[in-house]
């Protein structure tokens, strides 16, 4: 088992002088970058980090993220990334949540957390990108620092990561995750995406999330080089990026690809270097398969689920694609799937249950929450030991590949039915003038639930409910047509860039 941190390092070792890292702004070697890191590495150890404390990142995805990342891991700390969005009062939660030692930020944002940090349950040092601040430690300072002749020794059993769900319900849980955990499925990843070290990967994922940390570290691993950006918010450069770059991999979410999908004359863009492309944030709609197939014809398409409990637990094979576009696939190696019903019975192939997962890849639980922890970890009368139950439904067909259904919070119950959002969301998706539809449940004295579409519009289109709901009527039962369709300007988002399903006040 290879700690992550030492991801870094080795490929430093092997291919010192190969640029690792590209920017808007600069780019970086695996000999620099493995020195800023072990500069920062040896700051903390001098400061007083211990094995597994707790150091947050509230950075945007930049050199400095990245350095952040590997400095402290490889000091043996605990990485929290943090979206650069994150408000003030959700980063002293999560500061304060998970006793966190030290933050590294822009001066700016530290100058804003010091006013209140005085009356937080945790006590910080700061360090600060950009201007320096009295308050703090440049980051320039530490990334000079003298390199420690020695660094913690590091097992699979050691902590390496908190990552702190989106919490559109209640409070955000934190995810803690062991190197054993993360390289298992970095290692995975890297097997079936075919990784190696002549790939060049498009990071516009925020580092903050699974999804995005996991190119990270198989860039990495391989010794790759990574073209990292700060998202999505000008496609247009994001296709120069792919072109000009000569970009062998590209992981998106379905917002994304449903954004690239507008920009005129796609077609005529030369992605003859794209190897691969991946989706795995989100339940991609079938609509979109054929559209990316038309867009990026020689490209193969990897349609994955995974969850931040356990960060990846299937893959469909792109030659599986086009007969399969509604699968993610089947288990990854050393995962074992199956689906259970509300009694904890093996349900059979063809009706939905929820995923039960069994493999290296399982968080060690939700961080200081032993009651939530308890509620997903458990134990099953299908197997030894405890398992992670997803909170997904899905359903498997007799060749073993597995259908997302709907997350089991979000199923509506609409005339003592049950209807799944992403059922009724495929076919709405198939109406050419809908760029993205949220499908959610709102409350009815008849009905129990009512099921609600809202609907964005692609630029010019027009469109009215009642053709949405005849479009319905023709491809759906009559209890899951929308009793409600609303056209809205855009959809409420998680910081990840899904759309958001929960309705909140």
């Amino acid at each position: 088992m290879t700690s992550i941190g030492d991801y870094l390092r080795l490929a430093a070792k092997y291919n010192p002088d190969k640029i690792a890292l590209v920017t808007k702004t600069s780019q970086m070697t695996y000999a620099a970058l493995s020195q800023a890191a072990d500069s920062l590495s040896s700051w903390l150890l001098a400061k007083g980090l211990h094995k597994g404390e707790r150091v947050v990142i509230y950075v945007e995805n930049s050199v400095e993220t990245v350095i952040s990342i590997f400095g402290i891991l490889g000091a043996g700390g605990c990485i929290v990334i943090q979206n650069p969005t994150t408000p003030l009062e959700r980063i002293q939660y999560v500061t304060e949540n998970c006793n966190a030692q030290f933050l590294i930020s822009q001066a700016d944002n530290i100058s804003s957390i010091n006013q209140s940090a005085q009356s937080w349950k945790c006590t910080l040092q700061f360090i600060s990108i950009g201007a320096a601040i009295a308050e703090s430690v440049g980051f320039d300072e530490v990334t000079r620092f003298p390199i420690a002749s020695s660094f913690p020794e590091l097992t699979g059993d050691d902590l390496a990561a908190i990552i702190y769900t989106s919490g559109s319900t209640g409070k955000p849980k934190g995810v803690t995750l062991t190197h054993r955990n993360i390289d298992i499925v970095v290692e995975t990843v890297i097997q079936y995406l075919e990784n190696n070290e002549k790939d060049i990967i498009l990071c516009v994922l925020q580092l903050s999330f699974g999804y995005g940390l996991l190119q990270l570290f198989a860039t990495f691993k391989t010794g790759a080089k990574l073209i990292l950006e700060k998202g999505i918010t000008f496609p247009y450069e994001i296709i120069k990026r792919i072109t000009q770059e000569r970009i062998t991999g590209f992981a998106g979410t379905p917002t994304m690809y449903a954004i690239l999908f507008q920009l005129k004359d796609l077609g005529k863009e030369d992605f003859s270097s794209l190897r691969y492309i991946t989706n795995a944030a989100a339940a991609l709609p079938a609509t979109f398969v054929p559209i990316l197939r038309k867009v990026f014809p020689s490209t193969k398409i990897y349609l994955m689920h995974g969850l931040t409990e356990c960060l990846r637990t299937t893959y469909l094979p792109p030659d599986e694609v086009e007969l399969r576009p509604t699968s993610v696939g089947k288990g990854m190696a050393n995962v074992d799937l199956w689906l259970e019903d509300e009694e904890g019975n093996k349900i059979e192939d063809g009706r939905p249950g929820e995923l039960v997962i069994r493999g290296p890849n399982i968080m060690l639980g939700y961080w200081n929450d032993p009651e939530a922890t308890a509620k997903r970890i458990r134990k099953s009368k299908n197997s030894p030991g405890k398992v992670l139950y997803a909170g997904d439904l899905f359903r498997r067909d007799e060749n073993g590949y597995f259908y997302f259904v709907a997350r089991m919070d979000d199923v509506i119950k609409c005339r003592g039915e049950k209807v799944s959002p992403i059922e009724v969301e495929d076919v709405i998706y198939k109406l050419e003038e809908v760029l993205e539809v949220r499908v959610i449940a709102v409350p009815d004295e008849i009905l129990g639930q009512a099921v609600k579409a809202e609907i964005v519009l692609k630029e010019g289109k027009l469109l009215s409910d009642r053709q949405v709901k005849a479009y319905c009527q023709q491809h759906l039962e009559d209890y899951k047509i929308p009793k409600y369709v609303e056209f809205v300007t855009s959809l409420p988002k998680t910081l990840g860039g899904k759309i958001r399903r929960k309705v909140t006040s």
